[in-house]
Order: C-alpha cells, then sequence, then structure tokens
C-alpha cells in the first residue's frame, strides 16, 4: 500500500502484512525524515493508497524554503515544467558519461543495486543517496540522510535550489543538471 508524508507529500510504499494487523502506523519519511502517524483503514481491494486526515499539500508549511523563494500554491506540487528538459549527466567519476533526462518530477539518485532512478557507480554512493524534486519551474536537489553526504560547492548540504548547469557531488562523482529548451 502507498501512503503520502503530510509535511513532503513524497510516496510510502508499506508492506501490507506490517500495516494490516494495526490500527495506527507511525513511520519516518524517506524524504523529509519526519515521523507521521497514520490511521490504518480496512484496505479497498481497488485502490493501493490510504487517504489519511493530513491537509492538503498546499496548506503544509513549506520546510527548508526561505519566504521569498517559496513556491506559489499552483506550483507547490511535484511537477514538470512545460517546454522544458531536464536531465542528469555524471561528469566524472566511474559512471562518466551515463545520461538520463527526468521524465517524472521526481528523480532518485544512489548507488548500482540500491533501487534508485538513476544509479551510479560508486561505492561511497548510499543506496538512496539524493534526490532531485521539480515543482513547477524550480529544481531542488536533496539529500535523502546519506552516509557520505551531498555537496554542493564544496558545501555539505540538505536542500539546495539548482540552476541550469549546476553541479553537485555525492560519493567522488561528480553529477550535472541541465534544464533547457524544448
Amino acid at each position: 500500500m502507498r501512503l503520502r508524508c503530510p509535511h513532503c507529500d513524497a510516496q510510502l510504499d508499506v508492506d501490507d502484512a506490517k500495516a494490516s494487523h494495526r490500527k495506527f502506523l507511525q513511520l519516518n519519511c524517506w524524504m523529509c525524515g519526519r515521523s507521521s502517524l497514520y490511521e490504518v483503514a480496512r484496505p479497498d481491494p481497488n485502490s493501493s493508497t490510504i487517504i489519511s486526515d493530513a491537509p492538503e499539500p498546499q496548506d503544509r508549511p513549506l520546510i527548508g524554503i526561505k519566504a521569498e523563494d517559496a513556491p506559489t500554491p499552483q506550483s507547490a506540487s511535484l511537477d514538470l515544467p512545460t517546454g522544458k528538459v531536464i536531465s542528469i549527466s555524471v561528469l566524472a567519476g566511474a559512471s562518466l558519461g551515463m545520461e538520463r533526462p527526468l521524465s517524472q518530477p521526481l528523480l532518485t539518485i544512489g548507488r548500482i543495486g540500491g533501487g534508485a532512478d538513476f544509479e551510479i557507480d560508486d561505492q561511497l554512493v548510499s543506496r538512496l543517496h539524493c534526490a532531485v524534486e521539480v515543482k513547477g519551474d524550480a529544481v531542488f536537489l536533496r539529500d535523502l540522510r546519506s552516509t557520505n553526504g551531498t555537496y554542493v560547492d564544496e558545501k555539505r548540504i540538505l536542500s539546495a535550489r539548482l540552476e541550469h548547469a549546476s553541479e553537485f557531488r555525492v560519493g567522488t562523482s561528480i553529477v550535472r543538471v541541465s534544464i533547457i529548451p524544448a
């Protein structure tokens, strides 16, 4: 079954067996790390989502974003921009030359075999190391509580806004985000 984090709207996959015998379930979000309590309803055989009483995304505070940078309610949800192509490419490291366009507004980056959307051959990269997320015209990089950190301009970050040709480091690999007109 799938749940949504009430703080950052990330999808949380939950083993049905883990939730089937409980009335309430407490989970930590993989994206923002915050803990939430969910009331587990009887599963609907036609749905894989549990709807919680959490407020809609527009009603939630935006964590880690300055007020002047906050998106409007229309662009607060994850969404690819129209008329632009966003791609991720590896500039240095064992996976040099790998490139992937974003076909969805959230792309996880991690070590090969870890289950990330974009897997890099680098032993210093966590299985799910960081995520690139797109909210309208804004592109954000979020560290997913990686062991060795995510770096922009050699400063360890938890979250950073990226522009065209922004580069960041995960493990020993340098990755670039390109945002170009379609």
